[in-house]
């Protein structure tokens, strides 16, 4: 693995919010990861590139929960944790992952999809007025157009990020894990994500970005970490990177 050895001055000395060491994970005979090191410094924006296969969703899976490490450990703060679910992942790394297919229910309002599965409540009935209450002050802290009482099926993409971040925001999440979160949307609805994603850290979060589109990673990312056939192939900081050079970065690794 190589590093250029710069950091940005927001990031140097930093301790980090999330590090894994020797992680790796295999599917029979096909190795996904195989011993990938790196820290995630609390507050920075983390581009995570790499070619189909390279090992991108199968790191953010073991982050989740979703997937259980065959080597190797993560930790949290310094302290080495062991992730059983998704559920568990949230309570104990505050972890919210936003997949590409986005986990929102068409048919429900906004504020229906924040709490779905974690509705409020006063005695046995649900605190509607609480819920669309504290669904409208997260929308606008995001600056989003949309209303609590809008229909998700009636939203653009861009917009159903917005309530698949919101959500993360309601139950304070302080990492969160996106997954190509631009590639099904329309060039003007991805800079919105991106501005988005750049709010997020400048309210304290921290953001792991895997996108195919190297121009979003460059713009938003404080580093990149570049995976190849399982293994961690480059882990640099983004100044001074151009879209040719990084590409080349992912695809050299082969040549």
């Amino acid at each position: 693995m190589e590093s250029d050895g710069h950091e940005s001055s927001a990031l140097r000395g930093s301790e980090p919010i999330i590090e894994i060491r020797d992680l790796s994970k295999s599917f029979g005979a096909i190795t996904a990861l195989d011993g990938v090191t790196l820290q995630v410094a609390e507050n920075e924006v983390l581009g995570l590139v790499g070619d189909n296969g390279a090992g991108k969703s199968t790191l953010l899976s073991l982050l989740t929960g979703y997937r259980q490490p065959d080597r190797g450990a993560i930790f949290y703060r310094g302290k080495r944790v062991s992730i059983s679910s998704p559920a568990h992942s949230r309570k104990r790394l505050h972890v919210e992952m936003i997949y590409q297919d986005l986990a929102v229910a068409s048919d429900l309002t906004v504020w229906e999809n924040l709490f779905l599965g974690q509705e409020l409540r006063r005695g046995p009935f649900l605190d509607v007025r609480s819920m669309r209450k504290e669904a409208s002050a997260v929308l606008e802290r995001l600056g989003a157009s949309v209303a609590p009482t809008d229909l998700v099926s009636e939203i653009s993409g861009g917009e159903r990020q917005l309530v698949a971040v919101a959500r993360a925001l309601l139950f304070d999440r302080e990492i969160l894990l996106m997954d190509e979160p631009t590639a099904a949307v329309s060039a003007a609805k991805a800079e919105e994500v991106l501005q988005l994603i750049s709010n997020l850290q400048a309210q304290g979060k921290t953001v792991v970005l895997i996108s195919h589109r190297l121009e979003d990673v460059l713009r938003v990312c404080n580093r990149v970490a570049v995976l190849a056939a399982g293994r961690l192939a480059h882990f640099r900081s983004t100044k001074g990177l151009d879209v040719g050079t990084l590409a080349h970065l992912m695809f050299g690794t082969y040549s």
